[in-house]
């Protein structure tokens, strides 16, 4: 996939591209065809998008929404667009498991979870995860432990 960034930097600038997420570090906007652009807004952001590109760069399960493209300055993620899960329970129903607990005791998801030291309470939540051809994927997954310690003071 060919991306022009200047271009969207440019129709973000404009307010061309809908607002869908915004969270401590990114701006999730949609490009309207069929991807998002998650924009870093500050340090934080810029160190997921760093994160998220080297998952996507070695990952080969199926648990991750696919990153298309990266800006050379990490400034955005393009990623395949999901649709919303309103509800764990959706991944809970796709993966046939009862709740949380069971769905990270899975295997392909403990093997990602400590391969790339994501954060469990991040993953308890709906808003982490999407439907890509109704198939839960992780859509948000640039928050590790790294990512953590480094911007986030401890609680």
């Amino acid at each position: 996939m060919q991306v022009d960034f200047d271009e969207i930097s440019l129709n973000v600038n404009n307010k061309s591209y809908r607002l869908i997420g915004s969270g401590s570090g990114r701006f999730v906007f949609d490009l309207e065809n069929g991807y998002v652009a998650k924009m870093a807004k500050n340090k934080k952001g810029f160190a997921q998008n760093s994160v998220e590109k080297q998952i996507a760069a070695i990952d080969h399960s199926d648990l991750f929404a696919k990153i298309e493209a990266v800006s050379e300055d990490l400034k955005y993620v393009i990623m395949e667009k999901a649709d919303k899960v309103n509800h764990m329970s959706e991944v809970w129903e796709y993966f046939h498991v009862r709740n949380n607990r069971e769905l990270f005791r899975l295997k392909e998801l403990n093997e990602i979870i400590t391969e790339y030291q994501l954060l469990l309470p991040d993953l308890y939540r709906p808003y982490s995860w999407g439907l890509v051809k109704n198939r839960p994927v992780i859509i948000d997954f640039g928050f590790t432990r790294e990512v953590r310690r480094k911007y986030y003071p401890p609680f």
